[in-house]
């Protein structure tokens, strides 16, 4: 059963702000955007993604993931012989059990505590080797696209995509991100449907890896 907020969003989808888009991610009520839902998710997704960045990144690159939550992917990669790690996630419940679930990963990697928007303009130009994302942007509100020209200018070769780029709801925003990030100086050089490789994907999500032109 829907709560009150959760109908007051569908029945005003478009004119949900930006911040009420960071609300609910600092505190999302569906049980399987919680922090623990994110731990316990399918391996698989890591293992995807370290294989992608097995493929662009060499284990002394640094890199940045938009998104981490409670650091599943940072620990898997930590594992694989990746050290120079840093995460931006904008719930502090996540951040804490990342902290006490992953405290290896966590006391040698960089995270920070905050929406995308508040964090990225502290970013030199190309500061990172390899940046990733696994259903991050697609709930990038429209006010805030402005990040996509940051996101390409901190990024100093690899960036990798994993999106919905489909599903059009209150807290997602359709976009194809070839179309996004190929303008601002990044060359696609792979796309992937997601469940054609990992069946826990649907079809409306989308690898999409891109180097820097």
């Amino acid at each position: 059963m829907e709560n009150n907020e959760e109908s007051k969003q569908k029945k005003n989808k478009i004119s949900n702000s930006k911040d009420e888009i960071h609300h609910y991610w600092k505190s999302p009520w569906h049980e399987n955007n919680l922090p623990d839902a994110y731990s316990e998710a399918p391996i698989l997704r890591s293992q995807l993604l370290e294989e992608l960045i097995k493929k662009y990144a060499r284990p002394e690159f640094k890199i940045l993931e938009f998104g981490c939550n409670v650091g599943r992917n940072l620990n898997y990669l930590f594992n694989a012989g990746y050290k120079n790690l840093t995460g931006i996630e904008i719930s502090t419940n996540a951040v804490e059990q990342l902290n006490k679930k992953y405290p290896e990963m966590a006391s040698h990697s960089k995270i920070y505590n905050a929406p995308i928007e508040n964090i990225i303009k502290t970013f030199q130009d190309n500061e990172y080797d390899l940046v990733f994302t696994i259903a991050v942007f697609e709930h990038i509100h429209t006010d805030s696209e402005w990040i996509f020209p940051d996101v390409a200018r901190i990024t100093n070769n690899i960036l990798i995509t994993i999106e919905d780029e489909q599903t059009d709801s209150w807290r997602h925003f359709t976009r194809n991100y070839r179309n996004v990030f190929e303008p601002l100086g990044m060359e696609q050089l792979e796309t992937i449907q997601c469940n054609k490789v990992l069946h826990s994907l649907s079809s409306s999500f989308f690898v999409r890896i891109f180097k820097k032109i």
